[in-house]
Parts: structure tokens; sequence; C-alpha cells
């Protein structure tokens, strides 16, 4: 059986520049993912589901996978598009 079962994510960003001078920048250098599991199953059962755990992760799977991303800008609620 298990019971308590946790994630603790922790993000690690960095930024460097300045706002005034048009050099700001924020990064994301990386994610800590931490699984926290309390039960009494054998150790092979817990492995089994720890990868399981990692494979179903949507959030696991963007974060270590290039994405294609689609940006939209709207001033006043209309398109705005940038130079």
């Amino acid at each position: 059986m298990l019971r308590g079962e946790r994630v603790k994510v922790v993000a690690h960003f960095r930024e460097e520049g300045a706002v005034l001078a048009g050099t700001q920048k924020g990064t994301c250098e990386g994610f800590t993912i931490e699984l926290f599991i309390n039960g009494d199953l054998p150790e092979k059962e817990i492995m089994t589901l720890i990868r399981l755990a990692h494979q179903m992760c949507f959030t696991e799977s963007t974060l270590s996978s290039v994405v294609k991303l689609k940006l939209g800008h709207y001033y006043n609620d209309q398109p705005f598009a940038l130079d």
C-alpha cells in the first residue's frame, strides 16, 4: 500500500542585464524534481511506479524536450503585431 505521496519541484532561474538599458534577460537554468513515496511495497514495484510516474508526467515531458511555441500578442483586446 502507498501513502503520503508527494512531488517537490524547484525551478532555477537567473536574471541578468538592466531593464532601462533594454538588456534584461531571464534564463531558466533547470528544474529539480523530487518524488517522495511512503509505503510497504517491494522495491521492484516502487521502481516500476517511479518509472511510470516519469513517463506519464506531462510537465516533465515538456520541460525535458524542445516544445514548439505559438505566440499571440493583444493590445486592448485586439491582435498586436511586433515589428
